[in-house]
């Protein structure tokens, strides 16, 4: 069963802080240190696709054609390596930047037709000195980008941040699951520019300053009801056995990117 949170509501928002605290993390996405568009290796979506942003009065059809067609990226990793049932737990590191960038860049390679590969998100610790500790968002892209993310059969324990414990090779290893071009989405535009990086069928590396998290954005819901009228479908990393759905004020992403190309 799907798990919904309204995220104006004191419960369900206690809810949600509660999950956090259950899991032994703390925060473990940093607020964004940047301007738009100007941290290294980074593309303005504004710039990038400025013939295919999607206007507002086409959210709602947009939207239903993206299900319509399985376009959005809930569909892709239902299929591959995040079917209906497994779990995506980080087991209370404070490394969600890690989880969260790992499973956008695994989804994106399913879009892209690559061979399924489970990666470790833990080889990106080298970024914090192994240390269970929080990161930028910005920060995890360009280790991503320089160094990869190595295949989980590297890493027996995919909670161990001792490298020592890894297999040797995994270095090596994770230069086959690099990161390659990424799209900004500009806060003063997030639902426009998040809705149309989606609509190509491209993940979100998303960051909620108020949950201090970071998370996978895999799709997005047209509901009358909502704020903006939109739900966020999101791939969490404390343990759910599927997507979670947020709404409300606070659903609206403080900080998200388009992975746009791997590299291997």
């Amino acid at each position: 069963m799907i798990q919904r949170f309204d995220l104006d509501s004191p419960d369900d928002l206690s809810a949600v802080l509660q999950r956090t605290t259950q899991f032994g993390a703390q925060i473990g996405a940093f607020p964004r240190r940047t301007v738009y568009g100007r941290a290294r290796g980074l593309v303005p979506v504004g710039e990038a696709i400025p013939d295919k942003l999607v206007q507002p009065a086409d959210y709602k059809e947009v939207i239903a054609e993206c299900h319509a067609d399985q376009v959005f990226p809930v569909y892709h990793q239902r299929e591959s390596w995040g079917p209906p049932g497994t779990t995506w737990d980080q087991n209370g590191l404070n490394y969600c930047w890690s989880w969260g960038l790992t499973a956008t860049l695994m989804d994106l390679r399913e879009r892209e037709g690559r061979p399924t590969v489970q990666l470790s998100p833990v080889s990106l610790g080298w970024l914090v000195n192994w240390r269970n500790a929080g990161n930028y968002l910005e920060s995890a892209i360009a280790g991503a980008k320089e160094r990869g993310v190595c295949s989980a059969a590297y890493t027996p324990d995919m909670h161990s941040l001792r490298p020592n414990r890894f297999k040797d090779g995994w270095e090596e290893d994770a230069i086959n699951y690099r990161l390659g071009e990424v799209w900004d989405c500009d806060p003063r535009a997030m639902l426009q520019h998040a809705l149309s990086v989606l609509a190509t069928g491209t993940p979100l590396y998303i960051a909620y300053d108020w949950w201090g998290h970071a998370l996978e954005c895999v799709g997005l819901r047209w509901d009358e009801k909502q704020v903006n009228n939109v739900v966020w479908i999101v791939r969490n990393s404390h343990g759910e056995k599927d997507v979670i759905e947020l709404t409300g004020n606070r659903g609206l992403p403080d900080e998200a990117y388009g992975l746009r190309a791997s590299l291997t």
